[in-house]
């Protein structure tokens, strides 16, 4: 038979130690019954000492029972071995909250947990092995912990983004590109390209100022992004005056519509330009390029294909859209 630690007050000075550790402290015996919780776990679990010592601790917290916590135990007070449960890997095994919060606003404590086995000198002593758990309240530093990679996606986002125009930038761009052509290359699926170029924009600036040729930029990124708004699509400023739609799982007949439309909203916007070759409004020319990636088809081979569409394009007098023909190695009306 297994004896009990004595359920006899504790000396004043034990008490006050106990209760002012800044951490949770549970006594288990051999049968993982609580021998003893101080005032800090208690007030944190909502219980008091009647309604916990001389019970399962299963049974006072019904959610350990099948938990990793309840594994790591058994196994610990089998072995001898002490186990270090962290937030990271299993979150939050007790129903623990902050001593301030309410019904509408409990939050679990994020929780760092000791188990910590007697040793068997002092377990033959005390006639049975004692458990330790000593749990930790990490909230405030997984708190932090987020905030700091919160901070870093929002810097990393920063490095990716267009000052300007608020769409992705050139690196963006080049890593973006990279990273759909591997993936279109695994899984055998077209990826497509549109390169844009706003019609005459020097003589915009010259004609209307630089202010106006920031807005104008802004206003056609805009267009863009409301043309290419499935969950996949990338749009970027590639250089300039010169935009990039990048646009998986698309062939060449999806490609070619996207970059017609991108034309159409943006004739429909009617921008002012008095100096675009006799049209007055804002237009902009439009390069495609789509297919099923080779393995050795690089951004650069891509990217060019599409240039050349842009180019003969702009060649055929602008505000119209051609596509790369790859059998034909040429650019064609789209």
């Amino acid at each position: 038979m297994t004896q009990s630690l004595s359920p006899s007050p504790l000396p004043l000075w034990l008490d006050w130690v106990l209760s002012a550790t800044p951490s949770g402290l549970l006594l288990l015996d051999a049968e993982s019954n609580i021998v003893f919780a101080n005032k800090w776990f208690l007030l944190r679990a909502r219980v008091s000492v009647d309604e916990i010592v001389g019970r399962g601790v299963r049974d006072v917290f019904a959610v350990l029972q099948g938990s990793h916590f309840e594994r790591a135990l058994v196994k610990a007070m089998r072995s001898g071995f002490p186990a270090l449960l962290s937030q990271t890997l299993h979150p939050s095994p007790f129903p623990l909250y902050a001593p301030a919060a309410t019904a509408v606003s409990d939050n679990l404590l994020r929780q760092s947990i000791h188990i910590v086995p007697m040793g068997p000198t002092d377990a033959a002593a005390a006639g049975q092995r004692y458990i330790l758990i000593q749990i930790a309240d990490v909230s405030p530093t997984v708190a932090r912990e987020r905030l700091l990679k919160a901070h870093a996606d929002r810097m990393s986002d920063l490095v990716h983004i267009d000052a300007l125009t608020g769409i992705g930038n050139r690196r963006f761009f080049d890593e973006s590109i990279s990273a759909e052509l591997r993936a279109a290359s695994r899984t055998g699926t077209s990826l497509g390209l549109v390169m844009l170029d706003i019609d005459q924009f020097k003589q915009f600036n010259d004609l209307y100022g630089h202010p106006a040729g920031d807005r104008c930029l802004r206003a056609v990124a805009d267009v863009v992004k409301t043309v290419c708004r499935r969950p996949r699509d990338l749009v970027a400023r590639y250089g300039g005056e010169e935009l990039a739609a990048i646009l998986p799982d698309t062939d060449d007949v999806g490609a070619a519509q996207v970059a017609r439309d991108i034309l159409q909203k943006l004739r429909d916007l009617g921008l002012q330009h008095e100096d675009n070759l006799g049209r007055s409004i804002v237009t902009a020319s439009a390069g495609v390029y789509a297919g099923v990636p080779q393995s050795g088809d690089s951004a650069d081979v891509v990217v060019g294909h599409a240039d050349q569409a842009l180019y003969a394009a702009k060649n055929a007098g602008r505000d119209r859209v051609y596509c790369f023909d790859a059998g034909r190695q040429e650019a064609v009306p789209g």
